[in-house]
This record gives C-alpha cells, structure tokens and sequence, in this order.
C-alpha cells in the first residue's frame, strides 16, 4: 500500500500519532501554568501534584449502618458465658457516633462488653475496634419506644465478628502528603471532588493550548452566504474549531481562509508564530492545485507522514515546525487534513486530537479522546486493505447497551450523512469484525474563553 507512489510510513493511524505524540509533546513540560477557580477548572490539566494536606480518611470511620464493639471483649462470650446463648449476644447500647462530631468513648476494659449505635462515616469510638451491621443484631427499645437500649447479635454474626470488620482507618486512602494527582491529568468530575477533598480551591493548570485553523480552496464561502451551483460552503472550518473546542485545555485562537490566489504560505507563518499546533484542511491530495505539503515544508516543517492506511482521510499529513522568534528550539504540530467534510471531521477526531492533547501537557490520552468499543447490529460483510472508518447510529435501547448502525453514506464528501451520525467505528484492514472502536462526535459547546471571537 502506498500514497502518492511512496510506501506508508506507519501502518495505523494509531502509530502516526505515537510517532506525531513523540516529536511534539515533549515541549509541553515547558508550558505556562495559570491559576484557576476550582469550579472553573474541570476539563484543564493540572499543572502540578496535588498533595494530600491531611491523612485520607483523617480518622477511622465506619463503612456501615451498625454498632461499635471491641472485637476482644466479645470473644469470651462467643462460647456458653453471660449474656451469651444461643440466640446470640445481647450488649447494652451506651452512647451513638455521630457524623461529624467527636464520638463518645466505649466503656473499655471495665469488663463490660457494650455497643456504641453508628452510622457510615461516624467516627469509630475510643475503645471500639470493629462495627456489626445493623441488620446482623435485632434492636431492643426503651418503654418509650424512643431510644435502643440493647441489641442482640445474630447467632450467625456472632461467629464472623472480627477485629477491623467494617472499619475504614485512618489514612489507609492516602497518608498526609502523599500525592493524590498528579501533573498532566485531565481535570474530571472526579478529580475535581478529589481537589475539593484536600482544599486545593485554586489549582495550578497547564494554559490552554492555542490552536491556529486555516481551511483553503476558491470552492469555499463563508456560510452565511448563497453558494453558486458549483461553490460549496465552509463546513470544515466549523466542524474543526468545534470537535478542538470542545475539550477545555485547548483554545481556537484564529480561523482563517485562504484561496489559491492568496498568501497560504504567509498565513502559515503567522499562524506557527502566534500558535501552539496548525491544523489546514483542503490540499493535501495528488491534484496540481493541491499546495499544502509545499507550503509546510517551505516553511522548515519536517513532514512524518503524507498518507496514512486509512478510509476516509488517506491523503492526510502530518509534520512538526520549529517555531521562529524567540521561541527557537520549540516545535509544534502542523496537521494536513483533506478538504472533504467528512474526511476532516474523521482525521481531526482520530488523530489530531490525541496529539493536541498530549502538546497541551496530558501525561496520557484523555478519555474524551479516546473509543468505546461498541457492537455493530448491522454488519455488511465488506473489507478494506485500510483502516476503515464508517459512519454509524446509535440504538439505544432500554435493556442492555448501547450498539451502532452503520450508516449508508455516499463517501468523504456526504455531510448530510455525517450530520446524521453520532460518530464512526474503526475498522482494521480485512476485518469485519462486530465489536470495534468507536469515536463519538464531540458535542460540547466551546466556551467564549476557548474558542476564537
């Protein structure tokens, strides 16, 4: 298999963008940092370890409904001693744990076995080493009715009760100072919990990484404007600033067109000036009036790859640019996309988005960048020598998961279908396999703060 007469240069677009991923990311270490507010920060990469600023728990706690006990002074009573019969161990309740508040202390070692009433998260009680589920004991109330006097624990239970049993201790999720997250994380929902958790109400985030766009062709116009019967409106230039806006840590910072008779390789230059990664679209076919590889290696790119094995989008290029100025030495990536719609929704979601995640400072591919496997209802049978990504529906039904549909689309060029899809399925080269990689089309609306004005 071979693009433009010349072999691959990987096998996988998998393989474009570890090699894309090496030649790029590394700068990210060198990325500002900036302080944010904590619930303005999901979706931002931390900038540096979050440190636990007390022990996790910060005390020992009980992980059930229940009774505090001391596991030791119910041993002797397991046997044929007071209290114990075969219907199981009867204990005084003396006193409850409260969430939030300091527990009272068990009487220990006054040779009187009791209980301490408890709730999940209420503090183990001085002298109390173990917790018996509430629904191991039946409970014994006042005249009143009001308040549990006495509980009797299970003849089942009795023989189980061991020390620890049901005890969460202190520190046991993460000693004071240890490291809770680490640099280069993706700020999730539950990241940001965890934040809140250990008081870190500003954290420290890598600034976002800014994203130059620049779509070509004399085809194109604006979409705001009536086409001829052979001009075609600028899709692409919103489907890419929408699928890159969509993940916080990276801003749009710059939509441009260019025509054949204009400056492409000016804007370029201006665009590697001003911005972290570039991403084209349109002109990087065999076609003679198809310039972009021109264009990136006059300005000093060093192109990886020019065709990837893959269904829609082979024309694809990829490069890295050492940025000009004062910022020699630093390189950035320079993505070439195909101008066919869907060729650049499918290329911009595969492989520029793990890319741009791992320049903006994310120690790994966040999860917003990556599949789902997902089964195929409708198999056709077909095979590519290429990776094939086709387009698919998902059917949500109310029992069991999620599956997909293909698509009957009419190739690169059917944005309707695009538009009717919920994202694509990769398929390897020969398979026609039934439970494939799945890449969602990403929906989030970009906030004013990461996307161009």
């Amino acid at each position: 298999m071979s693009f433009r007469g010349q072999p691959f240069a990987f096998d996988s677009p998998a393989a474009a963008v570890a090699a894309l991923i090496a030649r790029a990311g590394p700068t990210s270490s060198a990325r500002p940092r900036e302080l944010v507010a904590l619930d303005q920060s999901a979706g931002r990469i931390l900038a540096e370890d979050i440190l636990a600023d007390r022990d996790s728990p910060a005390f020992d706690y009980s992980a059930m409904d229940g009774y505090a006990v001391c596991a030791a002074d119910l041993a002797p009573l397991t046997g044929s001693g007071a209290g114990s019969t075969q219907t199981g161990i009867t204990l005084p309740v003396v006193a409850e744990s409260r969430i939030g508040e300091r527990p009272p202390a068990l009487l220990h070692g006054s040779g009187r076995p009791a209980a301490v009433r408890i709730a999940t998260g209420a503090p183990i009680p001085p002298g109390a080493d173990s917790v018996v589920r509430r629904e191991d004991v039946t409970e014994h109330t006042s005249t009143q009715a009001t308040e549990i006097t006495s509980i009797r624990v299970t003849p089942q239970a009795t023989g189980r009760i061991r020390r620890g049993d049901h005890v969460r201790r202190r520190g046991e999720n993460a000693a004071a100072g240890a490291v809770v997250l680490r640099r280069g994380e993706v700020i999730t929902a539950a990241a940001l919990a965890t934040l809140a958790a250990v008081g870190t109400t500003w954290p420290a985030v890598l600034a976002r990484l800014r994203v130059a766009v620049i779509t070509t062709g004399d085809e194109l116009i604006p979409p705001d404007q009536l086409p001829s019967p052979f001009q075609l409106r600028n899709s692409n230039a919103s489907a890419v600033r929408a699928i890159i806006a969509s993940h916080t840590w990276a801003s749009v910072t710059q939509v441009t067109h260019i025509r054949d008779d204009e400056d492409l390789v000016g804007a370029l230059e201006q665009a590697c000036g001003v911005a972290d990664a570039v991403v084209l679209t349109g002109g990087v076919s065999m076609g003679h009036r198809d310039p972009v590889r021109a264009v990136v290696e006059q300005a000093g790119a060093e192109i990886l790859f020019h065709g990837l094995p893959q269904r829609p989008g082979k024309p694809m290029l990829g490069g890295v640019v050492h940025r000009p100025g004062q910022h020699t030495g630093e390189t950035l990536p320079v993505f070439g996309l195909p101008g066919n719609p869907v060729s650049a929704a499918v290329t911009c979601v595969r492989v520029v988005l793990p890319v741009l995640a791992a320049c903006a400072g994310a120690r790994r591919t966040p999860p917003g960048c990556l599949p789902g496997l997902i089964e195929v209802q409708n198999t056709d049978g077909r095979t590519l020598d290429l990776w094939w990504h086709r387009l698919v529906r998902l059917v949500v039904e109310a029992s069991g998961p999620p599956r997909a549909e293909l698509i009957d689309g009419r190739g690169s060029g059917d944005i309707v279908a695009a538009g009717m899809s919920d994202g694509f399925v990769e398929i390897p080269p020969g398979s026609a396999g039934a439970v494939l990689p799945f890449y969602a089309w990403p929906a989030r609306a970009g906030s004013p703060e990461n996307d161009v004005s």
